[in-house]
C-alpha cells in the first residue's frame, strides 16, 4: 500500500508540473508565429474571411487556431534540433480529428461510459429490486456515467468549464466510492441506517462546498489533486482491508481484490508522462484505455455481493 501511495504521489507531482510550465508555447519561435497568425488572420475583415476555417461548434476561436497551427512547425523545431518534443500551454500537442483536441481519450471516455451502462443492464437483469444496495449500485452508475459524459466533452474540447466539470466529475467518483465502503462495511449493523444517513450528509457537504469553491472561488490545481490522492488512497485502503478480511469465507470477493489491485496499478500510467504515440495517443489516454474493462469486474462484484446480502437480510428475517 506504501508503494501505491508513492506511485500517485507521483503522479500528482508530474500533473502539477505540467500545468505550471510549459516550454514550448514559451519559445521565441512559437512567440512569432502566434503574432503573425494573429495579425495575418484575426483582425477585422482578415478574422470574419477565415471564419469558416474555424469549428465554430467547438467553440474553437482564431487565436486558439492560429496556436494550434503555429504549434507544428515549432514542435518540428525542436525535433530537428534534437531537444525532444515539449508540451504547449500543460499539455503535450495532439493531432485533432473533426476539431477533438484529444481523439484518443475521448474515445476511451466514451468506452468507460458505455461499459457502466451495459453492466448496470446486467445487474438489474441478476439482482432483485429488493436486495440490499439495489439502489446504491444505480446511484453508482449514474455518478459514473455522469463523470466519464464530462471527461468525454472535456477531451473534445478544453475550456475552463469542461475542466472543472472533469475534475469534478472524477472527485465525486471517488467520493462515492468511499461512501459505498463505509455503508458496506456498515451493513447490517444496529444504526447502520443512521450512520449512512451520516456519512452521507457530511460527504455530500463537503462536494457541494469544494464545488462552489471550484467554480466561484478558485481551481486550485494542487489542492484538487491533493484531495483525490488522500480519499483514493483511504478508498484502496479500506477495501483492500476488507477484502482480506473476506476473500475466504466468500470467494467472490476475489473479484473486488482484483478490481483494487487493478485500479492502483492503472494509476501508474499517470506517471508514464511521454508525448502522445502517433499525436494521439498518450499516457492519460492509456489510463482511460485502461479503465474501460475494470467496470465489468466491479459490477460483477457486486452483482455477487447483493446476492449474499440478500441471502443475509433472508437469515435475520428467519431470526427475527
Amino acid at each position: 500500500m506504501k508503494e501505491i501511495v508513492i506511485a500517485i504521489t507521483v503522479a500528482f507531482l508530474f500533473v502539477l508540473k505540467s500545468v505550471l510550465a510549459s516550454t514550448g508555447d514559451r519559445s521565441q519561435m512559437f512567440y512569432s508565429c502566434l503574432q503573425d497568425c494573429l495579425t495575418q488572420n484575426c483582425s477585422g475583415s482578415s478574422q470574419d474571411s477565415q471564419s469558416f476555417l474555424i469549428p465554430q461548434a467547438l467553440q474553437w476561436t482564431c487565436s486558439d487556431e492560429c496556436k494550434y497551427f503555429c504549434m507544428w512547425p515549432t514542435v518540428n523545431w525542436f525535433v530537428e534540433a534534437e531537444i525532444g518534443v515539449q508540451q504547449f500551454y500543460g499539455r503535450w500537442p495532439f493531432v485533432r480529428l473533426w476539431g477533438i483536441q484529444e481523439p484518443a481519450a475521448t474515445l476511451f471516455s466514451i468506452l468507460n461510459l458505455v461499459g457502466h451502462v451495459v453492466m448496470i443492464k446486467r445487474f438489474r437483469k441478476e439482482v432483485r429490486p429488493s436486495a440490499p444496495f439495489y439502489r446504491m449500485t444505480h446511484c453508482f452508475c449514474i455518478i459514473c456515467c455522469h463523470a466519464w459524459l464530462w471527461s468525454t466533452i472535456f477531451h473534445i474540447r478544453d475550456v475552463r468549464f469542461t475542466e472543472i466539470m472533469d475534475y469534478l466529475g472524477a472527485f465525486s467518483m471517488v467520493l462515492f466510492s468511499v461512501y459505498h465502503f463505509l455503508v458496506r462495511v456498515l451493513a447490517f449493523q444496529s444504526r447502520s441506517s443512521q450512520y449512512s444517513l451520516f456519512f452521507g450528509i457530511a460527504i455530500g457537504f463537503y462536494f457541494v462546498c469544494h464545488s462552489y469553491t471550484t467554480f466561484f472561488v478558485k481551481m486550485d490545481y494542487g489542492y484538487n489533486m491533493l484531495i483525490n490522492i488522500a480519499f483514493g488512497a483511504v478508498n484502496i485502503l479500506g477495501w483492500s482491508i476488507w477484502c482480506f478480511k473476506f476473500y475466504k469465507p466468500r470467494p467472490y470477493v476475489k473479484q473486488c481484490a482484483a478490481f483494487v489491485a487493478l485500479v492502483a496499478f492503472t494509476t501508474l500510467f499517470e506517471v508514464l508522462d511521454f508525448p502522445p504515440l502517433f499525436w494521439v495517443l498518450d499516457a492519460h489516454a492509456l489510463w482511460h484505455l485502461s479503465t474501460a474493462p475494470l467496470a465489468i469486474l466491479w459490477y460483477k462484484f457486486l452483482i455477487d455481493d447483493c446476492h449474499h446480502m440478500e441471502g443475509q437480510k433472508l437469515d435475520l428475517e428467519k431470526l427475527a
